[in-house]
């Protein structure tokens, strides 16, 4: 039976209005979906948009949500949708009593798993077309079978003529914002990375004749006084029990200082024995001299995976993790640090947690070590948030870089700088 003709073109102009003022295509989609329910009601309805040039798509939903609310922010190819029948124009529409079993929306690699979770059963499926061509697809779904027929799916072809050209122009305006945005951003991060590559070189620079002062004032001073001492003792003669003694606790101080100096240098604990001892050694190296003393505790629960890391960007989240210890037992006076070492299926993190005066206390102006970490993210494209630990102060910082950024090193990325990050 059809569907009174008054009816449908009130549906219709209600649709129409339903669009009116909306610049976001998914929420232009889901007032339009209240209106469409006047005409077709549903549990779930969704439209599948096309993007370069039909190579992948994105998606939007009113009604029950689904995983495939992902795809509104990350598009992915039209080879997995479950409607891609229709998107290539291969089936002029879908129409299931029960697409739970329906062979037609299930394939190796489709993302069928919302029609299981969702139980959407009774389906439609009917092209958008804009300017000649199909530009998405509209879905419409219940959860009982057998609730639409070939009346419920010309009504949904007129649905989908009246929503096509406006979702397909907004997606468009979208498409170009992003565009703009992804120029702005990499722009923005090109400066980052140049002004960041001089102030690290500066930074550099400074910390080379701060080990020479070190090495001078300290390491050279005791050498020389160790040299005297057995001067001393060649013109006497003799050597008592007491002065081999002394002597001996002055050459050891000399070793712990150069220690300590080449373990700035070059993390050697990173090389021999991975992320979680290296941050360990120099956690409770900072802590050892501390008044009142500091707690500290570490845990990895990222199963080893950041050892997996190449050198260069292991050995840059243990920079960035040594300056956030340092800057929180300089400036900080907490009562912990904590250091967790997380990893996920998609990013592996590295979080630095103190219980302190926060990060109001740092005066970004008297220490370059916050922006020298901000700089090491960005050549490794890792996100570096520094911000309070909880209602009550403390400071958290946190490193994190997405497993499909870690790759070869940014193009703008100077190679002198990436060696020695």
């Amino acid at each position: 039976m059809a569907y009174p003709e008054q009816q449908l073109v009130d549906g219709l102009l209600a649709i129409s209005g339903a669009l009116a003022g909306h610049i976001d295509p998914g929420a232009a989609f889901r007032a339009t979906a209240v209106a469409i329910g006047t005409l077709l009601p549903h549990d779930h309805m969704d439209v599948a948009v096309l993007l370069h040039e039909g190579r992948s798509h994105v998606c939007y939903e009113a009604g029950c949500r689904t995983d495939w609310s992902e795809l509104a922010r990350r598009p992915v190819p039209v080879e997995v949708s479950p409607v891609r029948a229709v998107l290539r124009g291969e089936l002029p529409f879908l129409l299931t009593e029960d697409a739970l079993c329906d062979p037609r929306f299930h394939f190796a690699g489709a993302l069928d798993g919302p029609i299981f979770a969702a139980s959407l059963r009774s389906r439609i499926v009917v092209p958008l077309r804009a300017r000649g061509n199909i530009v998405g697809a509209l879905n419409i779904s219940r959860h009982e079978r057998g609730c639409y027929g070939p009346v419920e799916l010309e009504v949904a072809g007129h649905c989908a003529e009246f929503i096509a050209p406006y979702i397909f122009a907004l997606n468009q305006t979208e498409e170009a914002r992003r565009a703009m945005l992804a120029e702005s951003e990499a722009r923005n991060r090109e400066e980052l990375l140049r002004v960041g590559a001089s102030r690290l070189t500066e930074g550099m620079e400074r910390e080379r004749k701060r080990i020479a002062m070190d090495l001078h004032d300290q390491t050279l001073a005791d050498l020389a006084r160790v040299v005297r001492q057995v001067s001393a003792l060649s013109r006497q003669g003799i050597a008592g029990a007491v002065q081999l003694a002394e002597l001996e606790r002055e050459i050891v101080n000399c070793l712990t200082e150069l220690r300590h100096i080449v373990d700035d240098m070059r993390p050697s604990v990173l090389e021999l024995f991975g992320l979680r001892d290296a941050i360990e050694a120099h956690l409770n190296r900072s802590v050892s001299r501390a008044v009142p003393s500091i707690a500290v505790r570490i845990h990895d629960a990222s199963e080893g995976a950041a050892d997996t890391l190449p050198e260069r960007i292991l050995t840059a989240l243990y920079r960035i993790a040594q300056e956030a210890i340092n800057n929180a037992v300089r400036h900080a006076g907490p009562r912990l640090i904590e250091v967790r070492i997380e990893a996920t299926v998609s990013a592996l993190r590295v979080v630095v947690t103190d219980d302190g005066v926060g990060t109001g206390e740092i005066d970004p102006d008297a220490s370059s070590g916050i922006g020298h970490m901000h700089t090491r993210a960005a050549l490794i494209g890792a996100r570096l948030r520094i911000g309070r630990a909880s209602r009550t102060g403390g400071t958290r910082v946190a490193i994190e870089i997405a497993r499909d950024r870690i790759t070869a090193p940014p193009a703008d990325a100077p190679a002198t700088l990436l060696e020695n990050i």
